[in-house]
């Protein structure tokens, strides 16, 4: 069976209800908050969450020694926003968001980039307890954090469409930021 149909297969294409499908991308880091926050649009917004941790663990690559998580990811998104479905990327979008920007400006629908900020102790305490498990299948550790506020710029601050601080109550601030882009 050819990869992307396995790939699709075990990552299913729902029918989607979205009239005017889009793309919320995260500028933040390992430990700030991505898939917690992802889940809570997710859930609200009846969002497609794409997962990239999940997908290391699906091919067996946790260090991205190929480009092919990328390249089924993308698949996938356009996929579904085919399908009349809204996605989420649970991944950094800041690792070469320049590079990226080009790929969802030319896939035509909309996104929107979402900063999260949280303070150096509490991104040090949540990926010292965590834990790879069904839920979370991130390998990242407190290292990784650093080396990427080190090695990764952070998107422009004039393209980020909206800020949520992490360690506040998340469900306000994604009530907010949805109210905000009407879209429910």
């Amino acid at each position: 069976m050819d990869i992307r149909n396995k790939f699709i297969k075990d990552f299913p294409i729902p029918k989607g209800s979205k009239d005017n499908p889009y793309i919320i991308l995260f500028d933040g880091y390992t430990g700030m908050g991505k898939s917690t926050v992802a889940k809570v649009i997710a859930k609200k917004d009846n969002s497609v969450i794409l997962n990239n941790d999940q997908v290391r663990d699906w091919l067996n690559d946790y260090h991205d020694s190929t480009n092919l998580k990328s390249d089924l990811q993308k698949y996938r998104l356009e996929l579904l926003l085919k399908n009349n479905n809204s996605c989420i990327f649970d991944s950094c979008f800041c690792h070469n968001w320049k590079e990226k920007i080009k790929y969802y400006n030319k896939l035509g629908y909309k996104y929107y980039i979402i900063r999260l900020e949280c303070s150096e102790l509490i991104v040090k305490e949540r990926l010292s307890s965590r834990v790879k498990d069904g839920a979370n299948y991130s390998i990242a550790n407190f290292n990784d954090y650093l080396w990427m506020k080190e090695n990764v710029p952070r998107v422009d601050d004039n393209l980020v469409d909206y800020t949520i601080n992490t360690e506040t109550n998340i469900e306000e601030q994604v009530d907010d930021f949805i109210n905000h882009y009407n879209l429910k």
